[in-house]
């Protein structure tokens, strides 16, 4: 590993993750047909953060999947707020649940389900779902 590589802010220390601001924030969008229930779904293969404990980036597969209340997601701006992770030394599991609070903070749905599948490394390969009661639990 590099030694001029600055690990300070993460050196495997998670603790204060639950108060991790991420800027550019999420925004949200009144969703039109409240009281009408559909399923909304994003993906990407584009999200990556930093391993807390090497500093190396990650690659992650991220599923959101929730039924609306009153708002949902603006696109870029959840764009921007994911690319924000890159810079980020957080682990999968710690990711994945701060995700999936961010959006419940930001646009409180009926339901949420998020996945987070990390690629393989050294073989193993990881995955985290968060899903709120009432997701379907496949």
């Amino acid at each position: 590993m590099d030694a001029e590589r600055d690990l300070s802010g993460y050196e495997g220390k998670q603790e204060n993750i639950p108060e991790l601001k991420i800027e550019p924030e999420m925004e949200s969008v009144r969703y039109v047909y409240e009281g009408k229930d559909e399923v909304v779904r994003y993906e990407t293969d584009e999200l990556t953060a930093l391993c807390p404990k090497t500093g190396l980036p990650d690659f992650y597969h991220l599923e959101i999947e929730y039924v609306p209340d009153k708002d949902i997601l603006e696109l870029k701006s959840l764009k921007l707020y994911l690319t924000a992770y890159r810079n980020i030394g957080i682990f999968y599991e710690h990711l994945a649940m701060k995700i999936y609070l961010d959006v419940i903070e930001k646009i409180h749905p009926k339901n949420l389900k998020v996945s987070l599948k990390a690629a393989k490394r050294g073989g193993i390969g990881a995955e985290v779902l968060i899903q709120s009661p009432g997701s379907d639990k496949s």
